[in-house]
């Protein structure tokens, strides 16, 4: 599997022109390749192929400034953006090609085999054409806070956000054997509540959400301030100071996000648990009609994150994760079965009719999802008695 590491790099004022260099040319050459495409496709309504435009271009001024491999996957970047304008153009015959970029804007820069770490220090190898235009061939960083991964350094790109020059190593790492243990655990994510899980031996936690919502509220309505005041001022909603706040909500929100699921997997690893069944929550948004507030709440929610962060951690601890349809959990009674949504009465609350089962409506909504993981794969499981939930709330994590 591929783990992503970021670290922040301080290279000194020579260092730093010597990026600024590179980013421009590889805005440029994305540019330039940008350009050909677009007059091929007005020509003929076809797009060069990725390999067609490596041979063509392979003797650009920015191509041969960049490392061979850094401006191929330029090129292949950019093939990848015109794959999803084809795909967008099926559903929305208004949909813009990809644009090019503003000339101030530094491009990321992606290296393969032109880069070696050494300890806590990483060192990038420039092309030839580079090497002989500005007498650098190597650019060296040494890394603080450096992490010791059990993995093959595969990739690195360097990028300039916010200011800040990072780089992303991607590592190939062993996947930790399985273990054996026959617990199982269904995870239920949720708007008010980020994730409640149920086991089979009948634990069960509430992840809570409230600290996520009070970022995303607060951002919101700085955000609509500020473009009201730009509106008035500029007839305009954008503005940088609104980029950044934008930028800073979803910081916050990715660091509550990573919190909660470290401490799934904390709680999966305790109660020595074999299996984690996630709710798939595919076409979640779709055809829902919900009122203004819940809306905000729900299409601006990071559902896929969590997953997908739940799966990655699961796979470094041995623990098997797996998705099925959360279809009806939340309208049907965890002990008799009755399938009916006037049983859920309120935001928080589940009561069936039938047997009078009253519980926390995430839990039922938990317990159904694991119910229906043990039917579809013929385990005959008891799912345990159900004790009070404990709750879980996120303090303290939040980056600036």
């Amino acid at each position: 599997m591929k783990l992503c590491v970021k670290y922040r790099i301080n290279p000194n004022p020579e260092q730093e022109e010597t990026l600024q260099k590179l980013g421009f040319y590889a805005t440029k050459l994305y540019n330039t390749d940008n350009y050909i495409r677009r007059q091929r496709w007005d020509e003929t309504g076809k797009i060069p192929n990725w390999y067609e435009q490596k041979k063509l271009l392979k003797d650009n001024h920015w191509y041969k400034l960049l490392p061979s491999q850094t401006a191929q996957q330029i090129c292949k970047n950019l093939q990848e953006n015109y794959k999803s304008w084809f795909k967008l153009r099926k559903t929305d015959k208004d949909a813009r090609p990809p644009l090019f970029r503003k000339k101030s804007r530094l491009s990321p820069l992606s290296f393969y085999q032109q880069f070696k770490i050494n300890g806590n220090i990483i060192t990038f190898t420039m092309s030839k054409k580079f090497r002989k235009e500005t007498g650098t061939d190597k650019l060296s960083f040494e890394i603080n806070k450096w992490k010791n991964i059990r993995g093959l350094p595969k990739m690195c790109n360097i990028i300039y956000e916010d200011n800040k020059w990072m780089t992303h190593i991607v590592y190939e790492v062993p996947e930790k054997k399985l273990n054996n243990y026959p617990e199982v655990m269904a995870v239920d994510i949720g708007i008010i509540n980020l994730a409640t899980t149920t086991d089979t031996k009948g634990n069960s936690t509430i992840y809570s959400g409230g600290q996520a919502l009070a970022v995303q509220h607060y951002f919101n309505k700085e955000i609509a301030k500020v473009q009201s005041k730009t509106m008035k001022q500029y007839n305009r909603k954008g503005s940088r100071a609104i980029t950044q706040m934008h930028k800073k909500k979803i910081r916050q929100i990715n660091q509550i996000i990573h919190t909660v699921t470290k401490e799934v997997i904390k709680e999966a690893e305790k109660n020595k648990v074999g299996t984690i069944v996630v709710g798939d929550i595919k076409n979640i948004r779709k055809d829902k009609c919900w009122n203004k507030k819940s809306g905000q709440k729900l299409h601006s929610w990071g559902f896929a994150k969590l997953i997908s962060q739940i799966e990655y951690k699961s796979k470094l601890s041995g623990i098997r994760m797996v998705k099925i349809s959360e279809r009806d959990t939340s309208k049907t009674c965890s002990v008799c079965g009755m399938v009916k949504k006037s049983n859920r009465k309120y935001r928080g609350m589940y009561r069936c009719k039938i047997c009078e089962n009253k519980m926390n409506a995430d839990v039922n909504g938990a317990r159904n999802i694991l119910k229906k993981y043990l039917q579809d794969n013929d385990l005959s499981r008891s799912i345990g008695s159900v004790v009070e939930p404990s709750i879980w709330r996120c303090y303290n994590v939040v980056p600036s």
